[in-house]
């Protein structure tokens, strides 16, 4: 969700519940650390009031809009208290005289401009492309950014301002020997919180990753220690089959030599079996000769004329195999099919 709706949602949404005057006009936009990125950062204030000064200030998550800050001045304030006491009056001038239409226009400038500078903010190398928005931005808001609102800016998003190279003089001084107060103590805090959960966010990820690699090393030699003793049987097989083949080869073709070398070969199935066996791994002849669907698997059919043979089982191809009562392949079979004989 954009800025520019987050925004629109919370005007509409907050006089119902906090009472905002009708008055009410926010500020340019800024962006303030969060959670490892940022979150959007305003301050409101009645544009038709003489004074001027902002009365309240939010801070809106960059997607749902959802507030995560948000005070009336007069309970907990974003400036040093007394520094700009609300009768004081603020000029909502910018520093350059310009025209409601040269700065309508530059407000809806900088909002869309505002709208690509979320997806790169605080970026440590922003790109030639986002250097030259960056420069705009900044050009823009120097420009319209009222005189009297400077000081309040500069409080609210510091960080933003430092990366823009916005230093945004101007603005009434503060007034000489009034120190911080609660308010001032609990943004900072605020802010001191914001990291301490970046940090703990950043602690957790490293957890899980080095869980994810240990649950992957343990998965992968569990796998191993499973499958190793069916590795080493047909090893021994290969060997087997190997100095056999090594046997045969050098003798002339006889009878008695091809009979031994079937003898061989029906060995190495009835070993395979065997090794198969030890890992629970079954052969299996379906019983009847109904179809057994999930257990046997047709591969052709065979016509016949024969009503009571429809459908029951007329070849065996191959065995079924089962593991624990689950079948790995079905049996392999030919069933009949009726067909009724053509009358003459």
């Amino acid at each position: 969700m954009g800025y520019t709706r987050n925004l629109q949602r919370l005007l509409q949404e907050m006089p119902a519940t906090s009472g905002l005057p009708s008055g009410t006009a926010a500020s340019l936009p800024v962006a303030v650390p969060y959670e490892g990125g940022f979150a959007d950062a305003l301050f409101l204030f009645e544009a038709d009031s003489p004074a001027g000064r902002p009365f309240a200030w939010a801070i809106l998550h960059p997607d749902t809009g959802k507030l995560l800050s948000f005070s009336f001045c007069k309970i907990r304030d974003f400036v040093e208290p007394g520094a700009y006491p609300p009768d004081m009056p603020l000029p909502l001038e910018t520093p350059e005289p310009i025209t409601p239409e040269q700065k309508a226009d530059g407000r809806r400038e900088l909002l869309s401009l505002y709208e690509e500078l979320r997806g790169f903010v605080f970026a440590k190398e922003p790109d030639n492309g986002q250097r030259e928005l960056t420069e705009r931005f900044s050009q823009l808001f120097e420009t319209i950014a009222y005189v009297g609102h400077r000081p309040f800016y500069r409080a609210l998003a510091p960080d933003f301002l430092g990366w823009l190279g916005i230093s945004l003089p101007g603005g009434p001084p503060p007034a000489a020997g009034k120190e911080p107060d609660r308010a001032v103590a609990a943004i900072k805090e605020l802010e001191a919180l914001f990291k301490q959960k970046l940090m703990h966010d950043d602690h957790r990820q490293r957890l899980f990753d080095e869980m994810h690699r240990e649950l992957q090393s343990y998965k992968n030699g569990l796998i191993d220690t499973l499958t190793r003793p069916m590795e080493e049987d047909i090893i021994k097989l290969i060997d087997d089959i190997e100095k056999s083949m090594d046997h045969y080869r050098g003798r002339q073709f006889a009878p008695d030599n091809y009979r031994r070398l079937l003898t061989l070969f029906e060995g190495v199935g009835t070993d395979l079996s065997d090794l198969l066996y030890r890992h629970g791994v079954e052969p299996f002849t379906q019983e009847g000769s109904a179809v057994t669907v999930g257990r046997q698997k047709v591969l052709a059919t065979i016509p016949t004329d024969k009503p009571r043979q429809d459908k029951k089982v007329a070849v065996r191809h191959s065995r079924g195999w089962e593991k624990n009562g689950r079948v790995i392949r079905p049996e392999r079979v030919s069933v009949y099919l009726y067909a009724r004989p053509e009358e003459e």
